[in-house]
């Protein structure tokens, strides 16, 4: 029997050469009458920004627990292992990227020979070659295991129906692979980022957990506001570091508050920025990731539907999450952006072009790059490892996240 390897990748641009990396990888092994003998799919920390989320839908966040190439090259080896060639729609451009991630690692991938469903089929894109032979593209466009197993039953359906289309590839045998390092690190497929809640720093948990015995001592609300005040300024590039956790613990515990009382203040911020996503009676997919990624830095874990109806009941708190600084306070402050924004407005998307508009109309300056004189480095993704972000954090830049920063400029986002 002869097993064809069906790959697709996701990546964070068009050229390796100029640094760009998989982030996603799809494998299907199909064997021709037999079907589809197993299915592999991973998430790749590319160790860099991650690209133009609007075509793969990944963040930064989404690969903050994937494991970096080195870390599965054996896993994709073992899998690619026994096929006799690598088939997929456009399949040079999923072989060079799959063969430089290999080298990066110091391994050198066979020299597969490769079959192109788009040749096969007579042009046009995966979705249009698959409705005209009525295969039904299952799953979202851009996602690696879902187009790899589109291009596995549009290969499988044309190969059999015309097995003549594989003669120019002839004679096909398996390859000998080099001995690939084993690590005990395991894939990360994308359906588990959709479960996943980051988890708040250690110092933060502690305090969450904390249950005394004592009465809780009555705080004033002078002592609640400087502790949100605190909250909302390490919350606003949607990240709670080890020093911010600290900071938080030392100034609740100089205040004299309870855990119960720390717990109320954190539901009263997540409350307000429940309200300020149903105020207009929807909620878009990237409030709701946004609500989610907060849920989980302030301990609670994912948020139920639930859960987040209660919230929107009880939201009104007093000074909104994130009111900050006043806004004529950042007049003339300079401003850079990285990432792809994932804002709208307007119902559509902000391009990086109308952000910078905006943010001109408000006053701000717009800069291109990171020096120690920047004000403010907006970030589309908290996780993101772009050089801007990297660079930023080094100088002790002030980050926020970019619907903080849209709704602090008062700048009605979708």
């Amino acid at each position: 029997m002869s097993t064809f390897a069906v790959v697709d990748v996701e990546t964070t641009g068009l050229n390796p050469y100029r640094h760009d990396r998989v982030v996603e990888i799809g494998i299907v092994l199909v064997n021709l009458g037999h079907g589809i003998e197993a299915e592999f799919s991973t998430l790749v920390d590319p160790e860099r920004d991650v690209g133009p989320t609007s075509i793969h839908g990944l963040t930064a966040s989404d690969l903050a627990n994937a494991p970096r190439f080195r870390e599965v090259a054996a896993h994709v080896a073992g899998v690619l292992r026994p096929s006799i060639a690598l088939v997929g729609h456009c399949i040079a451009f999923d072989a060079l990227f799959l063969r430089t991630e290999f080298e990066r690692v110091g391994l050198a991938m066979p020299g597969y020979p490769t079959i192109d469903t788009r040749n096969l089929a007579g042009g046009g894109t995966l979705g249009s070659c698959c409705a005209q032979y009525g295969i039904e593209f299952d799953g979202r466009a851009h996602t690696a295991l879902c187009d790899a197993r589109a291009a596995a039953r549009l290969f499988e359906q044309i190969a059999i129906s015309n097995p003549a289309l594989l003669d120019p590839y002839e004679p096909l045998r398996a390859l000998e692979w080099p001995e690939v390092p084993f690590t005990a690190i395991n894939p990360v497929p994308r359906a588990q980022t959709y479960s996943f809640s980051p988890s708040p720093s250690g110092h933060l948990q502690r305090l969450i957990d904390l249950r005394s015995a004592r009465q809780s001592p009555i705080v004033s609300s002078g002592g609640e506001q400087e502790y949100l005040g605190l909250l909302t300024r390490a919350l606003e590039d949607r990240r709670i570091e080890g020093t911010e956790a600290s900071l938080l613990t030392e100034l609740a515990n100089r205040l004299g508050l309870s855990s119960e009382q720390v717990e109320t203040i954190h539901v009263a911020y997540l409350s307000e920025l429940a309200g300020a996503a149903w105020a207009d009676g929807q909620v878009t997919e990237s409030e709701l990731r946004e609500l989610q990624l907060v849920c989980g830095l302030l301990g609670f874990g994912r948020l139920s539907e639930t859960q987040f109806r209660s919230l929107v009941r009880h939201s009104g708190m007093p000074g909104s999450p994130w009111s900050g600084d006043p806004l004529d306070s950042w007049t003339g402050r300079s401003v850079c952006f990285t990432g792809e924004c994932q804002c709208r407005f307007g119902g559509v998307p902000i391009s990086r072009e109308r952000a910078e508009a905006l943010t001109l109309a408000k006053g701000l300056l717009v800069q291109q790059s990171v020096t120690r004189k920047l004000d403010l480095l907006v970030v589309g993704d908290p996780n993101t490892q772009s050089t801007k972000a990297k660079k930023a954090r080094q100088y002790g830049i002030r980050l926020i996240h970019e619907p903080v920063f849209w709704r602090a400029l008062g700048v009605a986002i979708d």
